[in-house]
């Protein structure tokens, strides 16, 4: 599984040059081509440039979450080792260093750091801080303070880093709950904007198609009603419950606005293949 740890630096540069370039493609439909009066040329165009300003943002989260899940997985392993070191009698600092040998998949590589911070002078305390600044997530946090606690009562501490491996067992085994639970509920919301789209596929190739061939028989009613109009009212609603619907989704599955972005470009890819490739050829 692809994962790589973001440096927020690289996120805030990521996010800068995707929204650039999204409102210049944006500007650029508006003023110059197709302009914002021709419709639905300009919607695709428009719904085009938000997700290409999408993808990269979208591709950087995901492989940034990836990878402080795979972190905060292999923490208890890791307190484990501690407890099991300190169990032979080896000094904390000592436990540290000696578990930063094994493997613990992405979090190995940020406690040879700390092991370095330490060498160089620096308390084991700041250097687990350090890395806890560089990890940043909130299990991380929770074990460094436990940890830098732990460092100061002194003595024989395996039973205290029992008990936090154990409780770092629970507080995973309720994220998991948690996260089998709201599946339900993102389910619906993705069946919801399915039916939604589902229902303006009918109407149109259903009711719309029947008005139109009325009217070109020469029927004197329906010929007030304009398939274009409602196809760009429907549209815009597509692209607006699809934003809504992924962040909701991304905030109930992750806990975070932000991991809604590969649910929202998801969502509008599928939109804009519905509206243009099966809805629009049948106004044609």
């Amino acid at each position: 599984m692809l994962a790589m740890s973001i440096s927020r630096r690289m996120l805030v540069m990521t996010y800068s040059i995707s929204i650039f370039v999204g409102l210049a493609i944006i500007m650029f439909a508006t003023f110059v081509e197709p302009g914002y009066t021709n419709h639905p040329a300009f919607d695709n165009t428009f719904v085009t440039a938000i997700i290409l300003a999408l993808i990269p943002p979208s591709i950087v989260d995901l492989l940034n979450r990836r990878w402080k899940t795979g972190v905060d997985r292999n923490l208890p392993e890791f307190i484990r080792d501690i407890a099991d070191s300190q169990k032979t009698g080896m000094a904390f600092t000592k436990a540290i260093e000696h578990s930063s040998r094994l493997e613990y998949g992405p979090l190995s590589k940020e406690l040879k750091r700390t092991v370095s911070l330490m060498s160089w002078g620096h308390s084991y305390k700041d250097a687990l801080d350090e890395m806890a600044r560089r990890i940043n997530t909130p299990l991380v946090y929770r074990t460094v303070a436990l940890l830098s606690e732990v460092g100061h009562s002194g003595g024989n501490l395996y039973e205290i880093l029992d008990s936090i491996y154990s409780h770092i067992r629970e507080v995973q085994d309720m994220e998991r709950d948690r996260r089998r639970q709201m599946s339900p509920y993102i389910m619906i919301i993705y069946a919801s904007f399915g039916v939604y789209i589902f229902v303006v596929v009918v109407l149109f190739l259903t009711f719309f198609a029947q008005i139109r061939q009325v009217v070109e028989a020469g029927a004197p009613f329906g010929g007030n009603i304009n398939p274009e109009v409602y196809y760009v009212w429907f549209f815009h609603m597509s692209i607006i419950e699809a934003i809504v619907a992924g962040f909701v989704v991304g905030k109930m599955s992750d806990g975070a606005i932000a991991a809604g972005l590969k649910h929202v470009l998801v969502l509008l890819i599928f939109s804009i293949l519905v509206f243009s490739f099966v809805i629009q050829p049948s106004m044609i």
